[in-house]
């Protein structure tokens, strides 16, 4: 599997969990999301497709992150992110994913890094030398994320990088030749690297959890909230707690 990503950029695992390993964390995540709606409407209703910080306490009892910690750190998952980083991985944040308010919203094709205010030089720079991967698990079957294979490692062709900074009247939710859509279930994985070129793709009311695992370094732990951590004390209680 490390070979796969390391070529493609991504690894696409059918019903990696069944519907009782997904049961309680599915709970938790519709309360949180429930909540975040219902204190979020206006930004919802401005476009937002995706909410932040499932483990902050603003939502969730302290007893249910508990849960969601040892969700994020169980030895199914482990298994399959520690081998495709260098060192030992950190967690950096966690994200839900769901439909826009509008129909008529458009999706658009991006690199994480591009949000960071790096120059495009340095952008370029990174992608040889930064780990960064979104573990995305869907709770819905969903049309799932459309990415550019290999992208992570490779700088974008003219076409991408007219597209994707919408540059020669493109638009960045132009198709690109190059795109490959993966299909979700529920129950899959797909890990993902953040810095390659993709897209979500949106509709069958999608509801999709994030764990995003980063590389040990400042650069990415200094946009980490210290408030979407455990505890010393409940560190002890979870078996993968070094990401932490």
């Amino acid at each position: 599997m490390p070979h796969q990503y390391s070529q493609n950029g991504y690894l696409h695992l059918p019903q990696f969990f069944t519907e009782s390993d997904l049961a309680d964390i599915e709970t938790l995540l519709r309360q949180f999301h429930a909540a975040w709606m219902m204190d979020n409407q206006e930004v919802y209703q401005r476009g937002a497709i995706n909410s932040h910080s499932i483990t902050s306490g603003e939502y969730l009892c302290r007893e249910d992150i508990l849960l969601v910690f040892e969700f994020i750190t169980q030895a199914k998952l482990r298994s399959i992110i520690e081998p495709l980083f260098p060192h030992p991985p950190k967690l950096l944040n966690t994200q839900l994913f769901f439909d826009p308010c509008t129909s008529q919203q458009r999706n658009y094709w991006h690199r994480d890094v591009q949000y960071t205010g790096l120059g495009i030089a340095e952008q370029q720079a990174i992608l040889d030398s930064q780990t960064i991967l979104h573990c995305r698990i869907p709770l819905i079957a969903e049309h799932g994320i459309e990415l550019v294979p290999g992208s992570h490692q490779a700088w974008d062709t003219d076409e991408e990088y007219a597209v994707r900074m919408q540059l020669e009247g493109k638009t960045s939710s132009d198709p690109l030749t190059t795109g490959r859509i993966i299909p979700l279930e529920k129950g899959d994985v797909l890990i993902f690297s953040a810095n390659m070129i993709h897209r979500g793709l949106y509709g069958k009311n999608r509801f999709a959890f994030d764990i995003i695992y980063c590389d040990n370094s400042p650069d990415f732990l200094s946009f980490r909230d210290i408030g979407n951590l455990p505890t010393e004390e409940e560190c002890v209680h979870l078996s993968w707690n070094s990401i932490f």
